[in-house]
């Protein structure tokens, strides 16, 4: 009589794909990839594994505290790659004479985050932009997105564009240092939101030292400098600037931010600068009317309206290009990645009768290429479709609707 054992299911997060759900799986990869090679990107492989420290000095927080990581035979501590722009960044890095660009890349395969998301394999398909500082660079990342989307007969879609240069523009004119501005770039939507008293934003950072209380700073280290953390301090990074506080020395990670705090902001600069940031945050719809406020709102508090210019010359670039601005939505209280990202951000939506539903984005990442080793920095832009989030949302719509490309 033989054993009666368990059945080995599948892992949360995985799935078999077969029959029409696999057609379109390859339907979709194969199209959007076809539309990134007419465009001259060209396509790279790199390794399902990587040293795990590539994927940690991209300080995303959230694909830090997601890696499948652990101790080979070896002895190196590797990862499952959670996304392709840091491999792509290293190729070029390692590369016998990359020059100063532009580099177009574009790749696609499965990618692994763990999380408690309906996904922990997925497929992505993308591309980057490396040495292209000018605006003409994030229109084309938007554009070539945008053919992405076309390719895929993704006809319901729309566009939701921030921007973190001209946050972060904007609060270093108060003087605020590198992680208060980070603090208060990552809760834009809550400071969008007027049922919300600033003060308590101001009492947060004032308990965590990013704010001075009274005279002087809250400590933040010891008297050789190591970062000493409290309960309170952690869970407010851990929610705000997104640093995987529990995992890999969270002391050092945060060690190159919180050692700028010696000269905490001010309770007063704090306030004006969220009042402000308020101000930007509430702004959201059609491009020109955005920026035109925006400029209106920094001029009235004594900021130079000039730091709208990137936006602005974007959006106007991708006007001339034809880009169907209908379909595009400028939102200011709209921050990803805020480790990450250093400019223009963006995210890719379907618009369905049930809502939005996201299904890729990026923006511009201008410090990655130096935190990976390069010996000289260089501008950065790219985006990434995740095509499980495309079918899963093309099978929740009804077969019969008719798409067409509306205002997000």
């Amino acid at each position: 009589m033989g054993l009666n054992l368990d059945i080995v299911k599948k892992l949360a997060g995985t799935r078999d794909l077969s029959g029409n759900d696999l057609t379109l799986a390859n339907s979709l990869e194969s199209a959007m990839s076809s539309a990134l090679s007419a465009a001259d990107y060209e396509r790279i492989e790199t390794p399902v594994l990587e040293r795990a420290d590539l994927f940690a000095r991209k300080s995303g927080g959230e694909i830090n505290s997601s890696l499948y990581s652990f101790t080979d035979p070896g002895g190196v501590k590797v990862s499952l790659r959670p996304e392709f722009t840091s491999s792509v960044i290293r190729n070029l890095i390692e590369s016998p004479q990359p020059g100063t660009g532009p580099h177009r890349r574009a790749y696609s395969g499965p990618v692994f985050r763990y999380g408690d998301g309906a996904f922990r394999q997925m497929t992505q398909v993308g591309a980057e932009l490396v040495g292209a500082a000018e605006p003409s660079a994030d229109a084309e990342i938007l554009g070539l997105a945008l053919e992405c989307v076309q390719a895929a007969k993704i006809e319901r879609y729309s566009f939701r564009i921030g921007h973190l240069g001209l946050v972060h523009e904007t609060l270093r004119s108060f003087g605020l240092s590198e992680p208060v501005r980070m603090y208060v770039a990552s809760n834009m939507e809550r400071i969008a939101d007027e049922t919300r008293n600033l003060n308590d934003l101001l009492d947060q950072a004032q308990a965590s030292g990013l704010v001075t209380s009274g005279d002087k700073a809250v400590p933040v280290s010891d008297t050789n400098g190591t970062v000493q953390l409290d309960e309170t301090t952690r869970t407010l990074l851990r929610e705000s600037i997104g640093v995987p506080i529990g995992r890999r020395a969270p002391e050092k990670i945060l060690d190159r931010l919180m050692r700028k705090t010696s000269d905490a902001t001010d309770p007063e600069s704090f306030l004006n600068a969220v009042e402000i940031s308020r101000n930007l945050a509430q702004l959201k719809g059609e491009a020109d009317a955005v920026v035109e406020s925006a400029q209106t709102a920094l001029a009235d508090a004594g900021v130079n309206p000039t730091i709208t210019q990137n936006l602005q010359s974007v959006m106007e670039r991708l006007h001339d290009d034809g880009f169907p601005m209908d379909a595009l939505t400028v939102d200011l209280s709209f921050a990803r990645g805020i480790a990450y990202y250093t400019g223009l951000v963006f995210e890719v939506q379907m618009d369905t009768n049930a809502g939005k539903a996201p299904i890729g984005g990026g923006g511009r990442y201008d410090g990655l290429v130096k935190s990976l080793g390069g010996v000289q920095d260089m501008p950065a832009l790219g985006f990434a479709f995740n095509i499980e989030q495309i079918i899963d949302t093309l099978s929740d719509e009804p077969k019969s609707s008719k798409l067409t490309a509306e205002k997000g």
